[in-house]
């Protein structure tokens, strides 16, 4: 019977594409490495580190000797990444994303390092982040960006830690703020202010949608809300793309 071979390895995958629609939970960036080479290889190589690093070359994710390394994260990823716990035994180097925004749209790379710091695989994936789309024509009485959550998991998970619900534009102004259950008026940027509604029982229905009264060219923008906890950790994200016709 042949024995593995246990020499340095370089392995390049081609890049692979995943698309998903911001609001979405989770989304999954897909690295199982075959059984060979990664039970006859790369496990015989003692693999040190797998590191996801993004097209800007920040930190995603890093798991070294079986451990998540979440203060080497860059801020933006913090609390947003997961992968297998286990991935050392099963090869599964996969990573999941949680709340993607079309800020999350971009290359990602995982690479497999050994203890001595050789690079034994990489593997590119392209994640593509498809924002909804809102028109409406100037002069119209307001404009609708909605968001309605699911029964589950609003009334199973979120209703019992949400804290703030936050509106805001592409130049990070508020919109919208509503927190424990009343809005927030003083919060608003002054171009907001008045021209806003939410559900006033949003935390009962999970209806989160923001009315925006008169739009006009100006406010032709990208806008995000927010589901925050108690504990400041965000427990959903989604973004709808206004466009104003007639400016």
């Amino acid at each position: 019977m042949s024995s593995c071979p246990t020499h340095f390895v370089l392995c390049c995958l081609s890049v692979h594409q995943v698309e998903v629609e911001s609001g979405t939970e989770s989304v999954l960036l897909p690295l199982k490495v075959p059984r060979f080479p990664w039970f006859c290889i790369f496990r015989l190589l003692q693999v040190d580190k797998v590191e996801w690093m993004d097209g800007g070359n920040r930190t995603v994710h890093v798991n070294q000797n079986g451990h998540n390394q979440p203060e080497e994260q860059n801020w933006l990823y913090r609390t947003r990444t997961r992968m297998d716990e286990n991935l050392l035994k099963t090869g599964d180097l996969s990573l999941t994303l949680s709340w993607p925004t079309d800020e999350d749209e971009k290359t990602y790379i995982c690479s497999v390092y050994s203890r001595k710091g050789d690079v034994l695989m990489e593997k590119q994936v392209w994640l593509k982040v498809k924002v909804q789309q809102v028109e409406v024509e100037s002069g119209t009485a307001s404009v609708l960006l909605p968001l309605k959550v699911p029964r589950f998991p609003w009334f199973c998970i979120f209703r019992l830690q949400v804290d703030k619900v936050e509106w805001r534009d592409r130049d990070n102004r508020k919109v919208h703020v509503n927190q424990n259950g009343h809005n927030q008026p003083e919060e608003q940027n002054h171009l907001y202010r008045t021209r806003t509604r939410v559900d006033e029982n949003l935390l009962k229905t999970g209806d989160l949608s923001l009315t925006l009264r008169r739009p006009t060219g100006g406010d032709k923008n990208l806008y995000t809300c927010r589901v925050y906890s108690r504990k400041g950790d965000v427990l959903m994200m989604k973004q709808v793309q206004l466009k104003v016709k007639g400016q």
